[in-house]
């Protein structure tokens, strides 16, 4: 019988080793790509944050202020079936604290003096007393009139909103999407290259 009854024919023997010798370089651009979508997926979401953190501080640019609170008790979230803690601290010693009234989020707007005692809702929520921290920082801010707390976070971590820390998280959001559109563009140049080698590796095997 003929040699192709069985197969075993000189271009099935060639189509063997083609497939038993595949390039590296095949698995190495299918990573490339994994790991640049990965990246410009990171630094993308990392930029619109950025981004949106700038768009919600700009209004309160240069009439912002931070102090510390310190755990009372926890009240129903507002918005959520969660709770939030209650915290009490000391307003800033500045007079145009007092150009506008106060609204904690616990009681009804105040009028209040520059270092006065006052309470204040928290934004961090949690199940129980145990679930919120006993001390934090509030960034208070004046909101159509209204002194109010934007939001509350571990000591230390908070900072008044100015013009510059506005720009600066602008200028670090951009470059987190311009990194991205890097990262992604080497990610498809290194595909084409890979793609490249591995038909050249196993053209030549």
């Amino acid at each position: 019988m003929s040699e192709d009854f069985f197969g075993f024919d000189e271009d099935d023997e060639h189509s063997g080793r083609y497939l038993r010798r595949r390039s590296k370089w095949r698995w190495l651009g299918v990573l490339i790509v994994i790991v640049a979508l990965l990246l410009a997926g990171l630094l993308t979401y990392g930029g619109v944050r950025a981004l949106h953190a700038a768009k919600e501080d700009a209004p309160h640019a240069g009439h912002s202020w931070v102090v510390s609170g310190q755990f009372l008790t926890s009240t129903n979230d507002l918005q959520t079936k969660t709770f939030n803690g209650v915290y009490q601290g000391n307003l800033p010693k500045d007079t145009n604290v007092s150009y506008q009234r106060f609204d904690g989020g616990v009681n009804d707007p105040i009028d209040v003096k520059p270092g006065q005692q006052v309470q204040f809702r928290g934004t961090q929520t949690g199940a129980q007393d145990d679930d919120f921290p006993q001390n934090v920082d509030a960034l208070m801010a004046v909101d159509d009139g209204v002194l109010k707390v934007v939001k509350t976070d571990d000591p230390g971590s908070l900072k008044p909103v100015t013009d510059d820390s506005v720009s600066a998280e602008k200028r670090n959001g951009w470059l987190m999407i311009a990194g991205a559109i890097l990262v992604f563009l080497a990610g498809v140049v290194g595909a084409v290259y890979a793609g490249r080698r591995t038909r050249h590796e196993e053209i030549e095997a």
